[in-house]
């Protein structure tokens, strides 16, 4: 799909599609299926035109927050002052998946 909407534009003349995958809710140990999907999902992005950034490991503050429609960013707003090691883990993690995107005008400063 995202490959035929990707010839679509060219042949329109448009600018191609700045596509990125990532993976997401990946466990913390190194496990071959994973180290296997690494590699094909690399292969792949350089056969088919797309750039890997990096994912979220699973963690349990993401299950907290998402039920409640919150965020990462959103823990001071709620009254968090003190992140334990795992909740700053989870935002090195969303600043390298911002940086990771290259948006134009955002700077990444949380």
């Amino acid at each position: 799909m995202v490959w035929n909407a990707r010839q679509l534009r060219a042949q329109a003349g448009l600018q191609p599609i700045d596509w990125v995958v990532l993976r997401n809710r990946l466990g913390a140990q190194n496990m071959v299926n994973k180290m296997k999907m690494e590699k094909a999902l690399t292969k792949l992005s350089k056969r088919i035109g797309f750039r890997i950034a990096p994912g979220f490991n699973e963690r349990v503050i993401f299950r907290e927050l998402f039920p409640r429609g919150l965020t990462l960013l959103d823990l001071k707003d709620i009254g968090v002052g003190n992140l334990n090691i795992s909740n700053v883990a989870a935002r090195q993690e969303l600043r390298e998946l911002v940086s990771a995107l290259e948006l134009p005008g955002v700077e990444v400063n949380f």
